[in-house]
């Protein structure tokens, strides 16, 4: 009889090979951060200079509940799991830390391997509260091997409840992973073979690691999970060369893509986030002045309504300082949507300050801040669904009808900042791609694009 075998390939595949991008793969792991009840997600880049550190270090972290080891066999090391997909209902109060049941972001059971873009060598720390600190070491990098079966590969795992055996088992672990790298093995990958080792043998815990992210875990207390990058792939670097000058497209894209990862628009959401560059001469949190509520007030007009499952929208359009109860019935067959229904928000900006009500100053402010982040996002539940918001991502077609016909069509990413709010319960046709890169091109999506929109 036949089986199917899997090659250590298709994990870097179905991970760092499904990823879009740097943004989608951070946004995937903070999503599993939020399914664990965490209400802290951060990401650290250190910078050579930083307390002594000689290179640059990237830390992605959440205070959720952490995994136990029976966790990371049975569920993080497995492809596929579904127990987010069958939902969370089951957790006990204690385990949810006593917080509302939340919807599940991760569903396919691969987003964990986001991990892999971010870089190599990694260290995963995770802790479960009142239990033993559980440490993952991976070079990503072996995954890339055309001749290793999946379950060739020899995963270092341990466990650590002080400082020094937290260093013993870290080198146990190098000297571990090692057994995977049997030249017979890599004989037409002989340049990779060397750079593997080389940079698992030469590895030495930094400073900052020591003394600001191992104190968290053996604190019986605590409970999260870390990702500890040795080598950040270089769009991180990219970060670390540009922080200071927002006008760089690196870092502008990211601080749209993760400053608006939660419904802001809709209210204060009940975790925080943060991508701090720690350097030498301080410390710098580049996602932290993206829209909120409030902004919706500071705009020349503004739409907010819902289009129930038949397509009606009902709601209130204001023009400047008028406000009107609006009504509109695309021109559709009659009968239910396949998309479902969903809210809009949207406010609009003048194009030049002497057409705008509002003051110079309060002008130069939003048009700032609609320079660098205006558009038209989607959330699902709340959690945005990348890339919709994107200036490079126009699907609405905004801008090509606009340099089509200025006169005539108004809206512009330039111009306009809001989201269209929809739900995997109320809208379940409209899925998201194996990538995280967009909705799938279903019938549903298709006709959500083409029978809503008029500007």
């Amino acid at each position: 009889m036949a089986q199917f075998r899997t090659k250590a390939r298709a994990v870097e595949l179905l991970g760092k090979g499904q990823i879009a991008d740097l943004p989608t793969a951070i946004s995937e792991l903070w999503k599993n951060g939020y399914d664990a009840y965490a209400d802290q997600l951060s990401c650290n880049l250190y910078l050579p200079g930083y307390k002594e550190n000689q290179s640059p270090i990237f830390t992605l972290s959440d205070n959720g509940f952490g995994m136990s080891r029976q966790d990371i066999l049975n569920k993080w090391i497995v492809l596929g799991t579904d127990s987010k997909a069958r939902g969370r209902s089951y957790l006990t109060d204690e385990e949810r830390f006593k917080k509302k049941v939340r919807i599940p972001m991760g569903e396919k059971g691969i987003g964990r391997l986001s991990v892999a873009y971010l870089g190599s060598p990694m260290l995963m720390l995770t802790k479960k509260k009142e239990e033993k600190c559980q440490l993952l070491f991976i070079d990503w990098r072996i995954l890339e091997n055309y001749n290793l079966f999946i379950d060739d590969i020899n995963v270092p795992l341990a466990e650590f409840s002080s400082a020094n055996e937290f260093s013993l088992r870290f080198i146990e672990m190098q000297a571990d992973f090692q057994s995977n790298l049997d030249e017979s093995q890599w004989r037409d990958q002989q340049e990779q073979l060397e750079a593997i080792m080389s940079d698992v043998e030469s590895l030495i815990i930094p400073r900052i690691v020591t003394e600001e992210i191992i104190p968290n875990f053996l604190d019986p207390n605590y409970h999260g999970t870390t990702f500890l990058i040795f080598q950040p792939n270089e769009q991180l670097l990219e970060l670390a060369d540009c922080f200071k000058n927002e006008d760089i497209d690196a870092i502008t894209e990211m601080r749209r893509s993760l400053s608006g990862i939660y419904n802001v628009f809709a209210g204060k959401p009940n975790f925080s986030t943060n991508f701090n560059i720690m350097a030498n001469t301080g410390t710098y949190d580049i996602i932290n002045d993206f829209f909120n509520h409030e902004d919706f007030n500071d705009a020349d007009h503004y739409i907010k309504g819902k289009f129930d499952e038949n397509g009606l929208f009902t709601g209130i359009v204001r023009v400047f300082k008028e406000t009107y109860n609006y009504t509109f019935r695309p021109i559709r067959v009659p009968g239910k949507t396949p998309y479902g229904p969903f809210e809009l928000e949207l406010s609009v900006l003048e194009g030049a300050a002497k057409n705008s009500i509002l003051t110079p100053e309060k002008y130069h402010l939003m048009d700032t801040k609609t320079e660098k982040f205006g558009g038209l996002y989607i959330y699902r539940d709340n959690f945005r669904v990348l890339p919709y918001g994107r200036i490079d991502y126009d699907f609405l077609k905004f801008e090509e009808r606009r340099n089509r016909k200025a006169g005539y069509y108004f809206f512009s990413h330039r111009n306009i900042f809001g989201y269209i709010a929809i739900g995997r319960e109320q809208n379940p046709n409209l899925i998201d791609k194996a990538g995280r890169e967009g909705l799938i091109e279903n019938k549903a999506y298709r006709e959500f694009k083409k029978t809503r929109w008029r500007n």
